[in-house]
């Protein structure tokens, strides 16, 4: 791609010869064009979910996760393709990938083959920051290390939501100290290795949780089974000082997770949704990232649980294809326009989506990145 300026230089140096320093200027040229025409519209990150499936059961998250496909974990077959694309002269040439996330959907460690799949990124992205959020209920210290020692990743997220098992229990379902025991080991070997990569945790524990929804939607969580609940203490701050003991504050990070209301999408009744009142607070991020399932489907955002609006196949097509193609296109004119009940799926629901200043996150500590 190219203007017919760069187009007509490039032939030009071609018919007559041109010294090699001035064909090369001319090359320059051309990508710096085509840089110019295309920052607007072009990617800047990838969202891969290499598994839909979770050992978690977490209060806040939909248990629909990847409910309109088929396949939950993805091939080494298919994030090869995928990789190799994001790769290739030609894309690199269209798109500014910067940045691969691994963990749209699921808990990523379910998927048998993701250090191998972490070593192709490795290879043949090296610039490329990669971005991986897991539960570590499956991050053995085995895992740890060899992602650590092998450079695999840039960063790792994680949310620690409960002080004790009883509370992180009541929140995710998970071993509170089968979770720490890997997360501690996960940070003694990255002491030892003098890895420099940073960890971000997230807080969002039970009572925030479920008095943020009573407040917002007039109805308790619809996973609370244990009406008793409602009146747990909060314990955020013992958690924020439990964790700043463990962590290395210039390198990590603490957040108080601001709150999705996604798992509750069933409890709202669309009919009294004014739409004109919400705005999509994910469309910047659609713009300009990809989210894709393990069977190559690009859906909407990561607040699509069930992968109901799809704009495509980056297996069938590639992924420039989908980029570009007319559904997308359209789709995101409606998000614009706040057409959301015609797009359906999550949109329809637009008052559980992200946006809102009370989802968003606030820092605690740390320096990290």
């Amino acid at each position: 791609m190219g203007t017919l300026l760069s187009k007509g230089l490039k032939a030009i140096s071609i018919e007559h010869r041109l010294p090699w320093r001035l064909a090369k200027a001319i090359e320059q040229l051309d990508e710096l064009v085509n840089e110019k025409i295309l920052r607007r519209k072009q990617l800047k990150s990838i969202n891969l979910a290499l598994s839909t499936l979770c050992d978690a059961d977490c209060i806040f998250c939909p248990s629909d996760r990847g409910e309109k496909i088929k396949q939950k974990i993805m091939p080494l077959s298919y994030a090869e393709k995928i990789i190799d694309e994001i790769a290739s002269r030609k894309f690199r040439r269209r798109h500014r990938v910067k940045r691969v996330v691994i963990s749209e959907g699921g808990e990523p460690f379910l998927n048998q083959d993701i250090i191998e799949i972490l070593r192709l990124i490795k290879s043949r992205l090296p610039q490329v920051l990669v971005w991986i959020n897991t539960n570590f209920q499956t991050v053995s210290p085995d895992k740890s290390r060899t992602i650590l020692e092998e450079g695999l990743i840039g960063h790792i997220g994680c949310n620690i939501d409960g002080s004790n098992a009883q509370n992180y229990f009541s929140v995710k379902r998970l071993d509170y100290d089968l979770v720490m025991h890997n997360l501690k080991e996960f940070l003694r070997i990255r002491n030892e290795l003098n890895s420099r990569v940073g960890l971000t945790v997230r807080i969002l524990s039970l009572h925030k949780y479920i008095h943020t929804i009573h407040e917002k939607l007039g109805v308790y969580p619809k996973k609370l089974k244990d009406l008793g609940l409602i009146n747990i203490p909060d314990d955020t701050p013992i958690i924020v000082e439990q964790l700043k003991k463990i962590l290395d504050m210039n390198k990590d990070i603490i957040y108080v997770s601001g709150i999705s209301r996604w798992a509750e999408r069933e409890q709202v009744d669309i009919s009294k949704i004014d739409y004109k009142k919400y705005h999509c607070g994910m469309l910047e991020r659609i713009e300009s990232e990809a989210f894709i399932a393990p069977d190559g489907s690009w859906y909407i955002c990561c607040d699509d649980s069930k992968n109901e609006v799809v704009l495509g196949n980056v297996i069938t097509q590639s992924i420039d294809e989908v980029f570009h193609n007319q559904r997308r296109k359209r789709i995101i004119q409606m998000l614009k326009e706040r057409r959301f009940a015609e797009i359906g799926g999550p949109c329809k629901t637009v008052i559980c989506c992200c946006g809102p200043i009370e989802d968003m996150d606030e820092k605690i500590e740390g320096h990290g990145s």
